[in-house]
């Protein structure tokens, strides 16, 4: 999914997208340091209780006209959280990516994070049908 073609999500399963899409693993301080699958990083164990420590995002939609946030409860067959009420939208940015979805630490600092802002968009539409317009 994440080699530079054209990440297409509804042409894959739910443990397809878990083993071949790529998250973005970090240090301690939040500096890429390298990629897992996004299954290898969900997975608990005694050697790494909280998974591996990876780069993801949320996405909170608002009615402006009534100030509700959209809320999504996840599927009971998700892999992971399964029945959770959630935000809007989350997921990761990915290596391999065109548009690019890994941001600098500069990129970071200064809040400019286009890569996870290309992350979230790929997503809406994959998700919820929004177009990227």
């Amino acid at each position: 999914a994440s080699n530079g073609s054209k990440w297409n999500g509804s042409e894959m399963t739910q443990n397809q997208l878990m083993e071949k899409d790529t998250v973005l693993v970090l240090s301690e301080d939040d500096t890429v340091i390298g990629s897992a699958s996004k299954k290898e990083s969900h997975v608990f164990s005694t050697h790494q209780p909280k998974g591996i420590l990876h780069r993801a995002f949320s996405v909170f939609l608002f009615d402006e006209s009534t100030n509700e946030m959209l809320l999504q409860q996840r599927a009971s067959t998700k892999i992971t959280f399964p029945n959770v009420w959630t935000n809007t939208c989350c997921s990761h940015p990915l290596h391999g990516m065109e548009p690019n979805e890994v941001d600098s630490p500069k990129d970071v600092a200064d809040g400019t994070v286009m890569g996870v802002k290309h992350a979230a968009i790929r997503k809406l539409e994959h998700e919820l049908g929004i177009p990227p317009q």
